[in-house]
């Protein structure tokens, strides 16, 4: 018992000169990217490699100004996977890019979307009294340069119009009755069954103008290519910064914007894929 006293205080001074022959300091990892408490020998001055208590990875640390050397320290064999940039943002950058210009694309398209509709077209419509009942025999006139009666329409209240250009006309809807209804149409160069005016016509003298629902889009269609082509715009602003891994904030409402700017729908969907990406990559952002 004697003896393995004084062995035992042997090892506590040995142990204290092993932590007074150290110096502690605080620096930044540059794999795991944490703040970390290291050990150098005490009175070492520049650069010293010491080891990162969080991953074992070996660092140069500059002592006399507390900051970590950058470069990596040659290792030739370790078993973590070094730090590395991610390709998110870069890859959010290329979505949004597209996603500009799909929605200039889109824009560019409806604004000639009336012009392009050229040649036979073909409409279909309905007639209807107040109450929700079919109208027969009612005379369907096209008002031209001339006016002509075109079709009638049968039991059910419907009629066809086929020896008609594609584009903007006026027809003119009359049975003894009930009041003239006028109304703007818009006829397409293909047959499409889901594309079926609903008339109503009221009982009494007098006329109605009215226009039908697409007429009024056809109308709208600059001013939507306008707002397709502004909204594009933001989206290939958030990523030339995604590009340049800056403004996080920018990045962010470039890929909201995209997804408003539509893109056929491709590009809406593309802005989301980009909004995750970016989401993601935060703290790769300046």
């Amino acid at each position: 018992m004697h003896i393995l006293k004084p062995l035992k205080n042997l090892w506590k001074f040995t142990y204290i000169l092993s932590i007074l022959d150290s110096m502690r300091g605080k620096t930044k990892c540059p794999y795991c990217n944490k703040n970390v408490v290291v050990e150098v020998p005490d009175g070492a001055k520049g650069l010293q490699l010491t080891k990162c208590p969080n991953c074992g990875m070996d660092i140069k640390v500059d002592v006399s100004t507390g900051e970590k050397k950058e470069k990596e320290w040659e290792s030739p064999i370790h078993p973590l996977v070094k730090y590395r940039p991610s390709s998110k943002p870069l890859i959010a950058g290329s979505l949004l890019i597209i996603v500009f210009i799909l929605g200039i694309a889109m824009g560019t398209s409806i604004f000639f979307a009336e012009k392009a509709f050229k040649g036979e077209g073909f409409y279909q419509g309905e007639v209807y009294d107040e109450e929700e009942n079919p109208i027969e025999n009612v005379s369907v006139y096209l008002i031209d340069n001339t006016t002509k009666l075109v079709a009638k329409t049968d039991a059910k209240g419907y009629f066809s119009l086929t020896n008609i250009s594609a584009g903007k006309h006026v027809i003119r809807l009359e049975k003894e009755g009930y009041k003239t209804v006028v109304a703007e149409i818009f006829v397409m160069p293909a047959n499409l069954p889901a594309l079926k005016d609903k008339f109503i016509m009221k009982k009494g003298e007098g006329e109605v103008k009215e226009k039908t629902a697409f007429a009024i889009i056809i109308k709208f269609f600059p001013y939507l290519a306008i707002l397709f082509v502004m909204v594009s715009i933001p989206a290939l602003i958030g990523g030339i910064f995604c590009f340049l891994k800056k403004y996080f904030v920018i990045a962010i409402v470039g890929a909201i914007f995209g997804i408003i700017s539509i893109g056929f729908f491709i590009g809406s969907i593309l802005s989301i894929v980009a909004l995750v990406l970016i989401l993601l990559s935060k703290d790769e952002f300046k």
